[in-house]
């Protein structure tokens, strides 16, 4: 018995992965609101399943909700959110739990966590509103329920914050493309521009990791930036921190904006010894054009056009040694994500 449903799991898995994929090639990138959604040939006494992707290509499970059921809403993990959606099924108005995948870097692991949920579905009566919080908290440690802010994560935050502060220098309203902590695949979206951020404290090198196949993914009619950062590290108070650079976005910028992309983050009180355990100075910085030339893995590298079924959870790294730099700097690359130059 254990042979046949590892075997079920396994043929799940794929077809959950190949829906996916087609999910995501639909959807319109212009529109960041809505959901492409298919139905799963798995009924349950609510209605069918349905899996959809949303504008960035990441994955959900849509679960429908039997009348009365009450609403679901359940972000502690930095990667995975339940919530209850409201949408609009062949005319008719389906109240769903909304399984969300948040980061690129988590679509194995996720596909697993579905393929569960969707065998106990399957095989049991239990209500809809219990079993998917009961298998998603069954996941929490596995998914990473609250981040261990090291000194390398605060690092990489306040690599982005870097750059928000040159945004809000140019548009005290730039605080809205901040899309990292949505889970995007860059780390800001102007439309019809993106900008990826990433941050060394290494003293040597210029290697980058790069998390899933649509990072360096360009805008269709627009451009992607990298901008890459060397912090050198120093006790607290000797430079500068996460709660100080924090406090000068948010006097530049919409604040409610910025605390919500940082709630999402799951950062903790600016006032902790967590935060404050490390101070950062940029001590290099570069700019990089991703065009043709620039080495990466994306869906046009394959022959189909869109990364092939079955494959996930692609990471690699980068020399940016090999690359040439870009001959703007961080200031006028804003102006020109933001339409200012």
């Amino acid at each position: 018995m254990t042979g046949v449903r590892g075997g079920q799991e396994a043929a799940l898995r794929r077809t959950l992965e190949r829906l996916w994929s087609e999910l995501a090639g639909k959807h319109s990138r212009s529109d960041s609101k809505t959901l492409q959604s298919t139905e799963l040939a798995l009924p349950t006494s609510a209605g069918p399943l349905r899996l959809a992707s949303d504008s960035y290509g990441l994955p959900h499970l849509l679960v429908p909700l039997p009348k009365g059921a009450q609403d679901v809403e359940d972000r502690r993990s930095s990667g995975v959110h339940l919530t209850t959606r409201t949408l609009l099924v062949n005319d008719k108005v389906v109240r769903f739990l909304d399984l969300e995948c948040r980061r690129t870097t988590l679509t194995g692991v996720f596909t697993g966590l579905v393929a569960d949920i969707c065998m106990v579905l399957a095989r049991t009566e239990s209500m809809p509103e219990r079993a998917v919080p009961e298998a998603l908290e069954a996941w929490r440690e596995l998914l990473g329920g609250r981040p261990q802010w090291t000194s390398q994560r605060l690092a990489g935050l306040y690599g982005e914050l870097f750059v928000l502060e040159h945004l809000l220098a140019v548009d005290a309203k730039a605080a809205n493309t901040w899309t990292g902590p949505t889970g995007a695949a860059q780390d800001f979206r102007s439309h019809p521009h993106a900008v990826e951020v990433k941050t060394t404290t290494s003293p040597q090198g210029r290697l980058i990791h790069v998390h899933g196949a649509e990072q360096l993914v360009r805008p269709p009619t627009g451009s992607l930036k990298v901008v890459w950062l060397r912090l050198a590290v120093t006790a607290p108070g000797v430079a500068d921190d996460v709660p100080s650079i924090v406090d000068r976005c948010t006097a530049a910028g919409e604040p409610h904006v910025i605390l919500s992309c940082l709630d999402r983050l799951g950062l903790p009180p600016l006032s902790s010894s967590e935060i404050r355990m490390a101070s950062f100075s940029v001590i290099d910085q570069r700019l990089f054009e991703v065009d043709d030339n620039f080495p990466s893995i994306t869906p046009t590298r394959f022959s189909s056009g869109v990364v092939p079924a079955g494959v996930s959870g692609i990471e690699y790294y980068v020399d940016l040694d090999t690359v040439p730099p870009s001959d703007e700097d961080l200031h006028q690359a804003v102006r020109r994500v933001l339409g200012a130059a």
